[in-house]
């Protein structure tokens, strides 16, 4: 097992430092943006739960509210994020995606989507399903440790 964890450490150091290298060199949406990684997790958490509340989302992004209220100032200035006032409690902020931020978000997930065929393109047909069964076991697994540990 040791072996396969090195391999794997290796092969996961190689993805992210080739990423890096290329990241200045080809154009990209996510570049063009740039936007933080904890911005892009809060659109898209704001785009899967329109109306929902800063709070809700910084338990997703395991953050303390002042962390996630810059990160919503951060979206807000830029156009991509609105807070509204629910008639249901006046002292509540929904946080919703705006026209440009919807816009922006599906252009960075179009690009995600490409990453992902490019990277299952690697791979022989077969072997993919198994790929991603079992990235999303791994997935699954740090997301239940993230809850277990608080």
């Amino acid at each position: 097992m040791s072996d396969q964890a090195r391999q794997l450490q290796n092969a996961i150091a190689a993805i992210v430092r080739i990423q890096k290298i290329l990241e200045p060199s080809v154009q990209t949406v996510h570049g063009a943006l740039k936007l933080a990684p904890s911005d892009i997790q809060t659109m898209r958490f704001i785009a899967e739960h329109p109306g929902c509340m800063s709070g809700a989302v910084a338990t997703f992004l395991g953050v303390v509210p002042t962390t996630m209220t810059s990160i919503v100032d951060r979206l807000v200035k830029r156009g991509f994020v609105s807070r509204e006032r629910p008639e249901s409690n006046r002292r509540a902020v929904s946080l919703h995606l705006t026209e440009e931020g919807g816009a922006a978000f599906a252009q960075l997930e179009a690009e995600e989507l490409d990453s992902s065929r490019f990277m299952l393109e690697t791979l022989p047909e077969e072997e993919r399903a198994a790929f991603v069964r079992s990235m999303t076991r791994i997935a699954e697994a740090l997301t239940e440790l993230r809850r277990e540990t608080g």
